[in-house]
């Protein structure tokens, strides 16, 4: 009994959502990953706390006094909104003849599917974007020319409407192969850190991030079983919260403000 919104999550800067656990190889900090796909996602209670920062600061208290503790809760009781995880749907990746494609694979393009079904919400393209989601071949495929992007040369893709994919996570899009996509995210942007003491260097370390023009994919639901004072509180409360995400406001998640990461714009997904 819940009302449910999709939403485009776009970085605009590096992105570093850490695992938080005690990692020996080579890169000291790794982001969030989807513990079944490996993908980069943003765990619902880091998506929370982002979120609930950010209202903290736009929202005027005269014009509602109990607005953040009726989203996100307080000490005496739960928050009325729930969260998901975010999970990754496209991921930039560098190329010969344009800077960079948006890349997907047919297993983000699933998730998604998989996603909006359990949650009972319509996409318009969704009968293209279930034919690209079957997609079991093993080159990259692009609209237009036979790019390299990363090592992968890419063929024109003959099949697939390429138009429900670029209206979600815009153009060049490729349509990259389940294996090939998981290479391409074992392999992100790893930032050489150095903590400082008083101007010295006392530790050396490496942070894993998700690039800028990375898109993930998030659902956020509100309840239809309240009485009903308490639903129209929260119908005033949802639009609010909602118009706070998808106005022009960036919206900070994950860790390293200070030096630009995490600078992020939220987008309302509707008649995709």
């Amino acid at each position: 009994m819940y009302k449910h919104k999709l939403y485009l999550i776009e970085n605009q800067t590096s992105l570093h959502v850490g695992s938080g656990e005690n990692n020996f190889g080579i890169i000291d900090k790794q982001i969030q990953r989807d513990v079944i796909t490996t993908y980069p996602t943003i765990h619902s209670s880091s998506l929370k706390g982002a979120l609930k920062e950010y209202c903290r600061y736009r929202h005027d208290p005269s014009e509602g006094e109990k607005f953040l503790s009726y989203i996100f809760g307080d000490e005496e009781s739960a928050g009325k909104i729930r969260f998901l995880d975010a999970h990754l749907l496209s991921v930039p990746m560098r190329s010969d003849l344009n800077p960079y494609y948006h890349c997907v694979s047919p297993q983000s393009i699933q998730e998604l599917l998989t996603f909006t079904d359990t949650f009972g919400i319509a996409l318009k393209n969704r009968v293209s974007l279930e034919d690209i989601s079957s997609y079991k071949g093993e080159e990259v495929l692009v609209s237009n020319g036979e790019p390299t992007i990363e090592s992968e040369r890419a063929k024109k893709n003959q099949k697939y409407d390429f138009s429900a994919l670029e209206a979600l996570v815009g153009s060049p899009v490729a349509l990259v192969p389940n294996e090939t996509f998981k290479e391409f995210l074992e392999d992100l942007p790893v930032i050489a850190r150095n903590q400082l003491e008083n101007g010295e260097s006392k530790n050396l370390f490496y942070e894993e991030v998700l690039p800028r023009k990375s898109k993930l994919f998030t659902i956020i639901s509100e309840p239809q079983y309240l009485n009903k004072s308490d639903e129209t509180r929260l119908q005033n409360a949802f639009d609010r919260f909602s118009g706070y995400l998808t106005d022009k406001e960036t919206i900070h998640i994950g860790a390293n403000a200070s030096i630009g990461y995490g600078v992020c714009c939220f987008k309302e997904l509707e008649d995709v």
